[in-house]
């Protein structure tokens, strides 16, 4: 009878363990819908929503996959804490933008030269389940985005 409870209490924690992404996948839902209230952000798509924190020159163009961005990059998780920050080590990332997330490669598709942006992005278009060393699983990135030039 021991090892009935026993096997009844593996079975419990395993399913509990596997709803786990679902669960993360609902929080980061009801995230995104909360964050939509806010008059000020835009939603590209679902998962993918910016608010403008400074403008740039209108008349320039936009970047595609075969150019190369320089940006200021400034990463923070939801709870506020800093994955990585191209301001903080004070020098631009300068890449081609096929080389970003996905959901970075979006945003900046639409951004000109001087923009700054807030951008909030669901982890299926950044690192997924597998995450980055100072990201966790499943994480919505949020980076403030400064788009210095495209070439």
């Amino acid at each position: 009878m021991k090892n009935i409870y026993l096997l009844s209490a593996l079975f419990l924690l395993i399913g509990c363990n596997q709803d786990s992404p679902n669960i993360t996948q609902i929080q980061n839902m009801q995230y995104f819908i909360d964050n939509s209230q806010n008059p000020e952000i835009i939603e590209v798509e679902r998962g993918l929503q910016y608010s403008i924190i400074n403008s740039g020159d209108q008349n320039t163009n936009t970047a595609d996959l075969t150019n190369t961005i320089s940006a200021h990059f400034h990463g923070t998780l939801t709870n506020g804490e800093v994955f990585w920050s191209s301001v903080e080590m004070g020098e631009p990332l300068t890449i081609p933008l096929s080389g970003l997330i996905e959901g970075c490669q979006k945003i900046i598709s639409l951004m000109r030269a001087g923009d700054k942006w807030k951008v909030y992005i669901d982890p299926s278009m950044a690192y997924g389940d597998e995450g980055r060393p100072g990201i966790p699983s499943n994480s919505i990135l949020i980076f403030e985005i400064e788009l210095l030039e495209i070439t």
